[in-house]
Order: C-alpha cells, then structure tokens, then sequence
C-alpha cells in the first residue's frame, strides 16, 4: 500500500491524482445529494462560453455533464501515467531527465486519455439527454376522441391518438358523444381542462377564415 501511494503522489502521477481526488470528492457531495452533478455546464449560448464548449465538442466530451466528462479524461490519465512511470520511465533513465520525461509521459497519457473518454462518452449521452417538457398551453389544435358519453361546461373527457388523456369541456347544448372527434381549443388553468370544439366545427371554421 505504502508503494502504491508512494507512487501515485510522485510526479507526473500526482499531475493527475490531486483532481482525482478532488472529483472524488465532489462525487460523493453528489451522491449525498449535496452537489448537481451538473452545476458545472457550459452554457455554449452565454457570452465567452461558446469557445469552451466548441472545445469540448471538438474533443467528443459534450453531450454529457462537464464533471462526467472531466472525471473520464482524469481517470484515464491517470490509469495510463501510473502504468507508463512502472513500465516505460525506466527505460529512459539516463538519457533524460526525471522532469522531462515526467511532463513527456502526462502530456502523453493526457493526449491518448482524450480520445478514451471521447468513446465513453458516446453511450453515456443518452442517459443525460434531456427533452423539454411540453406545456399544457402548447397543446391547442391537438385532435382527440370524446370517451365520456357527453361533454358540458363541468363534464367530459376525451383521449389523444398517442394515448394521452385529457379533461375536456365545451358550451351546452351541443352534439359531442363517445366517439366524437374534437380538437382542443384551449387550455384553462382554473379548472384545468381544455376547452373543445369538434373536429368538423374546425374545419369548417378554417374553410370560412380562408
């Protein structure tokens, strides 16, 4: 344990075990719930941020949190450096110096982590890809199918071809059924339901604009 931690914490290994363990750190912060394991992002739209994730796309890290991202490059440095000081080092000693081939062997195994945590990346950007929710406001001109045997002011409920289901209501009197087809015109947020309008309505409605 003593030669291990002896070398770990000898230059160049140190270059890369010093933010180890400082992305340690902020890990288990994370896992605490303590940390966002994204608090770090590059906004690539904010003013002076867009050369640095152009940087990061350029390398194949983006797509994932700037923490994940770096965590992969370090440990991979880090992994390649350990084994180059225990296997190549010594095959210089004499001919260059300690520093030299120290800076040599980090820039190397920095340079060849890259492109490792490039290809990590890619399986790892869907588990981080995010999508918008749609707001319930954003939903008018969907076309649906009236469930309930009658839709009113207070009553009335009506599902979408993709499943969703929906409370739906309209003026009285009027002809809306089970099965009638209608479009949500919409949203109202005190009762929290669309008002509707059936689907031939619409479109006559559209024909007369025209």
């Amino acid at each position: 344990m003593d030669l291990f931690l002896n070398e770990v914490f000898s230059f160049p290994t140190i270059i890369f075990t010093i933010p180890l363990i400082v992305l340690l750190l902020f890990w288990l912060m994370a896992f605490a719930g303590l940390a966002d394991i994204e608090m770090f992002d590059i906004d690539a739209d904010a003013q002076g941020d867009s050369a640095v994730g152009g940087w990061l796309e350029t390398f194949g890290l983006n797509g994932v949190p700037l923490t994940v991202a770096l965590t992969l490059v370090d440990i991979y440095a880090f992994a390649l450096t350990y084994l180059l000081r225990k296997t190549v080092t010594p095959l210089f000693d004499g001919i260059l110096s300690a520093t030299a081939i120290g800076f040599i062997v980090a820039i190397f195994a920095l340079m060849v982590a890259l492109p490792i945590a490039a290809l990590s990346c890619k399986p790892l950007r869907r588990v981080f890809e995010t999508h918008e929710a749609v707001s319930k406001r954003d939903l008018g001109g969907v076309i649906c199918t009236v469930t309930t045997q009658t839709v009113t002011e207070s009553f009335g409920q009506a599902t979408s071809d993709d499943g969703m289901v929906y409370a739906v209501r309209a003026n009285t009197p009027n002809d809306l059924c089970k099965g009638s087809r209608i479009v949500l015109l919409e949203y109202s947020t005190e009762h929290d339901s669309y008002i509707v309008a059936s689907e031939a309505e619409v479109m006559a409605m559209s024909s007369t604009n025209l």
